[in-house]
Order: C-alpha cells, then sequence, then structure tokens
C-alpha cells in the first residue's frame, strides 16, 4: 500500500550535506541509498538539465527501497527552452528513459519559469500552448505535475486548462 503523504527534498545532494546528512566517506554514488533510510521520495533535479542515461535510471531504481518514489522534473529543453512548442520528440524521449523506474516513478514535474518575455511568451500564450501541450501526452501512464512560479498566471484559465486534462 502507498502513503497518501511523502517526506523528500528536492535533490539527493546539496553542498554542505556530506559530514552532515551523509556520513563522512560517504561516496556520491552511494548517496541515494542512504537518502532512501530518511526520505520515501525525492525530486530528481539533475532531469532539469538533461534526461538521464538508462543505466544511471536502472541504479537509481535499484539503490533505492520498493516504497520509494521519484518525482522527476521534465528537462528544461521542453520547459524553458522551447516553451512546450515543437518538443514532442523530447518529451518521448524523456517519458520513455523515466519508464525505467517502473513503479518508483511518480509525477513528471513541468516548472515553467517565472516569465519568459525575452522568448516572447505571455501568459495568453502560455496558456495556448500548455492546452496544445496537454492534449500529446499520454493519458494512462504517467501523472503530471505542473509548477507554475508566476503568481499572476494562477488564475481560472490555467485552472481550467489543467483541470479540463486531469
Amino acid at each position: 500500500m502507498s502513503s497518501r503523504l511523502h517526506l523528500g527534498t528536492s535533490s539527493w545532494t546539496a553542498k554542505g550535506w556530506l559530514g552532515t546528512f551523509y556520513p563522512s566517506g560517504t561516496r556520491p554514488a552511494d548517496f541515494i541509498t542512504h537518502y532512501a533510510t530518511r526520505f520515501d521520495t525525492v525530486e530528481i533535479d539533475a532531469t532539469f538539465y538533461a534526461t538521464p542515461a538508462e543505466s544511471t535510471i536502472s541504479g537509481w531504481r535499484e539503490k533505492t527501497p520498493d516504497r520509494f518514489i521519484f518525482a522527476a522534473k521534465a528537462p528544461q529543453v521542453i520547459t524553458h527552452e522551447k516553451f512546450l512548442e515543437d518538443c514532442h520528440h523530447e518529451v518521448n524521449g524523456f517519458l520513455h528513459a523515466m519508464s525505467g523506474l517502473g513503479p518508483k516513478l511518480g509525477p513528471i514535474l513541468f516548472q515553467f519559469p517565472y516569465f519568459a518575455k525575452k522568448k516572447g511568451v505571455t501568459e495568453d500564450e502560455f496558456l495556448v500552448r500548455l492546452a496544445k501541450f496537454c492534449k500529446l501526452l499520454p493519458e494512462a501512464e504517467f501523472r503530471f505535475a505542473v509548477e507554475v512560479r508566476n503568481k499572476t498566471w494562477m488564475n481560472p484559465a490555467l485552472f481550467e486548462i489543467l483541470y479540463d486534462h486531469g
């Protein structure tokens, strides 16, 4: 049975954790194993920068207990560089790779920047792109989460799009 409430952090590495959270001498390759003795979930911040290799994902899966849940942050190429346009290939590749976590895969997090004025993406344009993008996401295989950092974009129009797509 899965817990309804999970406790974790937005990475399993941070400056200063070695010798405080992790015992001195712990190898970085063993951080996730130790982390999983204290927490049952983590947001994979590293996936924001690139889709990890299958061997890396397999290692994460094997080094954590069955009850452990990974929330994977979607790569920035999808959310920040392409702003949800022409990224079908990147999304499919990322979802395929992350499916290697099996039942340990929690939500895929799409974290959006505060705004993208320099890229010409207004709130209205973001909503249009988001509505089109949500239609492309597989409905049954994955769970998705959206983080919008611009408070003014948190409004009924956004909520309606998210509600319409479950």
